[in-house]
């Protein structure tokens, strides 16, 4: 994972970047008015949150509601609702949603990733849970800004 690589994504319900060069981590973010960024290493990440979201509660609830309706003979509203949850489910599972987390010991760090974003990110959290295995240190300390 050498070279510069951005991870995009939303933090704070605004546009968030994570640059990723080497084992330098850069979080370039936006707290109401305030600007946050934050640089760190990889070896500073004390615990890595990856996750991919494929369910749908909306679709869960109405797939219930559509149930209760047809057992109480509303069959062709049931049946329409329980198509749409199912068509729910089936975007939802084609097109989850991927969340990011970084513990840095003080404050996590943690951001909803691009889709276009989400294989160098699961990269990184990958990265991350095996260093974390194997007790690897940085091979020199980081340079001062």
């Amino acid at each position: 994972m050498s070279g510069g690589i951005v991870i995009r994504g939303q933090a704070y319900q605004r546009p968030v970047e994570l640059t990723v060069n080497g084992d330098t981590l850069t979080w370039r973010a936006r707290r109401g008015i305030e600007p946050e960024n934050i640089a760190t290493t990889v070896h500073d990440v004390r615990d890595v949150t990856w996750l991919e979201k494929r369910w749908s509660v909306g679709a869960g609830i109405l797939a219930g509601l559509s149930v209760l309706w047809i057992s109480q003979d509303i069959v062709g509203f049931g049946l329409m609702s329980l198509g749409v949850a199912v068509a729910l489910s089936v975007y939802r599972w084609l097109h989850p949603r991927y969340w990011l987390g970084l513990d840095l010991g003080t404050r996590w760090l943690v951001m909803r990733v691009d889709p276009t974003c989400s294989d160098h990110a699961r990269k990184l959290a990958d990265r991350i849970q095996v260093r974390l295995l194997t007790g690897e240190v940085a091979a020199t300390p980081p340079p001062l800004p």
